[in-house]
């Protein structure tokens, strides 16, 4: 079925796998979240090679975006099945998590957890030293506090009975004296990310003709005026540093327009932080950077009970280069974003930007404004690249295509 726009399987007529793991990855029983794991066995259409670059960039956020979904449901299965004492359950259920992604910390937590109150303490604590190990050659990071207090508190009680109720099914509280980051929950997981980098223009300038408690109510303000937005447009406000703002799109949930968003967020950040005006009656403006790649999504501690969710790669950095090319007003987006949105947009390609890292100068467009007329559809098309932005089952937002080989249904 087709509306022009977007081309998706008609409802009640073709029966889907992806549709259903939607629908089930959503429901809070056991029983539909062990079937929406259980759906879930290849990477989306592991057997379709088409050499597209839009059919390419279209499959690298599904793929993800269909894998967190099928990841979570055998999480919270089993989690639920170790909370109703099925710790065997919920070890099969964590070891099948990491076997679709080895880096989610909280499916190794959950093993840990589940050989603990079967009475494998030793088992248990093999696990946590195989995962430093993969942590620190993966992604030279540790484990999270929430893991390590685990840890600790197993390695401080004597060896649990077998019985299930025995075992430990939470990390220890932490102690009055204790920061409650100890215990901050979390994991680290490979994630294709928008990401917005933008700052207050001028800042430093401001700040030389400001009282320190007025810059810090002006900064205050320009905070709040950037979640405002972002909120309306789907986006996590990541890191808040001093007169800039990092904004994920597409995390900790991934949707189908998620870079289109971030790029209509800049817009509004740009026309929202012009409303504001110093005590001297300047305008402030913003800035606005952003680019699209694959990034480890991780807890990074600060101090006290400061915790933050993290991306590390090149993509953050390449958005706070961008913003920094910037003219003040403008929204400048790199060449995975632009391609991404395809011609949804009016872009102007700037002079390639020199990025501190990267082998070579990375292309780089500065956003006009959305392109009158244009389809989604149609934008996609551009350059010959027929690939719809969108392929919904039955119009609900799933992508309509199977798991794998032999996987519809």
């Amino acid at each position: 079925m087709s509306d022009g726009d977007e081309v998706w399987l008609a409802p009640g007529v073709i029966d889907c796998d992806v549709a259903r793991l939607k629908a089930l990855s959503g429901e809070a029983s056991s029983a539909s979240l062990a079937a929406a794991a259980d759906l879930y066995r290849d990477p989306l259409l592991a057997d379709v090679d088409i050499a597209e670059e839009a059919w390419a960039d279209w499959l690298g956020t599904e793929r993800p975006r269909l894998e967190g979904l099928a990841l979570d449901a055998m999480i919270r299965h089993a989690e639920q099945a170790l909370q109703s004492g099925n710790a065997e359950s919920a070890l099969k259920a964590a070891h099948r998590a990491i076997s679709v992604n080895a880096l989610r910390e909280d499916a190794h937590r959950l093993i840990v957890q589940a050989l603990a109150a079967t009475g494998r303490r030793a088992e248990a604590l093999k696990h946590y030293q195989d995962l430093v190990a993969l942590l620190k050659r993966e992604l030279n990071t540790e484990p999270d506090a929430a893991t390590k207090s685990l840890v600790a508190a197993l390695r401080t009680t004597e060896p649990p009975s077998k019985s299930p109720a025995a075992g430990i099914a939470e990390p220890a509280l932490p102690q009055p004296d204790q920061p409650s980051a100890a215990v901050r929950s979390g994991n680290s997981e490979r994630r294709q990310l928008t990401i917005m980098a933008c700052n207050l223009v001028d800042s430093i300038a401001l700040s030389a003709h400001l009282d320190p408690e007025v810059r810090r109510d002006l900064i205050g303000s320009f905070h709040k005026r950037v979640a405002d937005v972002v909120s309306r447009f789907d986006g996590f406000v990541a890191q808040y540093l001093g007169a800039g703002v990092l904004v994920y799109f597409g995390y900790p949930a991934a949707h189908e327009h998620d870079t289109e968003q971030a790029v209509r967020a800049g817009f509004a950040i740009c026309d929202a932080v012009g409303t504001l005006k110093a005590t001297s009656g300047v305008t402030l403006r913003a800035r606005v950077g952003i680019a699209t790649g694959l990034v480890v999504v991780g807890e990074q501690l600060g101090t006290g009970d400061t915790g933050q969710r993290v991306a590390i790669g090149e993509t953050p950095d390449l958005a706070a280069r961008l913003q920094a090319a910037a003219a003040p007003g403008e929204v400048v987006i790199a060449a995975r974003t632009h391609r991404l949105v395809g011609r949804m947009f009016d872009c102007r390609a700037l002079a390639a930007i020199e990025v501190k890292g990267l082998p070579q100068a990375v292309e780089a467009w500065q956003v006009r404004g959305e392109a009158a007329g244009v389809s989604r559809f149609e934008a996609r098309r551009a350059g010959g690249r027929a690939v719809p932005a969108r392929w919904p089952a039955g119009g609900d937002g799933a992508a309509a295509a199977p798991l794998g080989p032999g996987q519809a249904r």
